[in-house]
Formats: C-alpha cells, sequence, structure tokens
C-alpha cells in the first residue's frame, strides 16, 4: 500500500494522528517509552472507525502503523 493512503492529521512529541486518505479512518498512536527507555509508538492505536466505509479500519492497520512510525520518526518523536 502506498504511503499515500494516508494524512498526518497531528503530531507532537507525545502522539501522532493519521486517517486513511480514502476510506477516512483515523488512528492515534502514543509515544511511549520501551523497556530500553526508547521512545517509540504505543502497542495500540485509538482508531475512529467511519462505518459506511468499503472495508473496516482493521484492514489498514498494519500500513497505518508503517505509516506513523515512518512520520513519528521524521518528527523526532521517536527513536
Amino acid at each position: 500500500m502506498s504511503s499515500h493512503a494516508f494524512d498526518v492529521l497531528s503530531k507532537s512529541r507525545t502522539e501522532i494522528e493519521i486517517a486513511h486518505h480514502e476510506e477516512g479512518h483515523r488512528y492515534k498512536f502514543s509515544v511511549v517509552r520501551n523497556s530500553q527507555g526508547k521512545r517509540v509508538l504505543s502497542d495500540t492505536a485509538e482508531v475512529v472507525a467511519v462505518s459506511g466505509a468499503r472495508h473496516p479500519s482493521e484492514w489498514y492497520s498494519a500500513s497505518a502503523r508503517a505509516f506513523a512510525t515512518t512520520a513519528a520518526h521524521r518528527a523526532h518523536a521517536i527513536d
């Protein structure tokens, strides 16, 4: 899936929120510290699914995490 499938809605040092461009599902990931003290995205995301979308939000969850990770790295929010 192309990284252009998602848009960054907001990003900060503590969280990043993205949305699927066509379907509208929203995913918000928190920045947390892992056991080694590194800043990473949380294991779970706060998801706002769009009812009536062609595909459920779970369909895009792996791609959403990958996109959010890249965007968070670029923003220096995670290590």
